[in-house]
């Protein structure tokens, strides 16, 4: 069973974190299989607001959270906070180096543009941020009409919704096409108009 760690701020944006564990956790529901341990960290265990005003209870905090296999990073207004903020920065660090996998949805671009994880690799983000991510991480290309990136290791998302295509795509690379398809049709998401590949 692969540990999915989903990382959340005050200020996050909410389909860009429920999105990535919809798919996740669907996968394990609609195959009757525990593929994945899909669970939420903050910087500690206080409730979360999000940007649509949800409050939200991680699971974890970054002192003890379980290490991750898939991380997921996602955006809002609130990663500017997170790019302040050595500390986390820090952990989040650590945590990428020890997953196989590590995507960002949204401006959370911004977070591994900070850490110079971008550098050399492509990436997408939300349409108003791509500026703001180039800044950040100069030596990155953007793909301003790509709705996913992948990089190996590092895979970014466009804005919002757009996490739940790379989480299918990285549902399919890992796991293969059938569960991908499979949790497809238990969420009632049309992967006929997602492609299930890199665009």
């Amino acid at each position: 069973m692969l540990n999915v760690a989903v990382f959340i701020f005050p200020e996050i944006e909410t389909l860009d974190f429920c999105g990535p564990l919809e798919v996740f956790t669907a996968a394990n529901i609609a195959s009757g299989e525990d593929h994945f341990n899909v669970y939420t960290f903050a910087e500690d265990k206080n409730p979360v607001i999000t940007v649509n005003g949800l409050s939200v209870n991680p699971r974890f905090g970054m002192n003890d959270v379980p290490d991750p296999d898939i991380l997921v990073i996602p955006g809002g207004e609130g990663t500017k906070a997170v790019i302040a903020n050595p500390g986390v920065l820090e952990i989040l660090k650590k945590l990428y180096e020890k997953s196989s996998y590590t995507f960002s949805v949204c401006s959370g671009a911004r977070i591994p543009a900070v850490l110079g994880l971008l550098d050399g690799k492509k990436f997408t983000t939300h349409h108003s941020v791509f500026d703001d991510v180039q800044k950040l991480a100069p030596k990155a290309f953007v793909r301003p009409n790509n709705r996913f990136t992948d990089n190996g290791k590092l895979l970014t998302s466009a804005g919002v919704a757009a996490g739940i295509d790379l989480s299918f795509y990285l549902l399919e690379k890992i796991k293969g096409k059938q569960l991908a398809l499979l949790t497809s049709r238990y969420m009632e998401y049309p992967l006929a108009h997602n492609h299930l590949t890199e665009s």
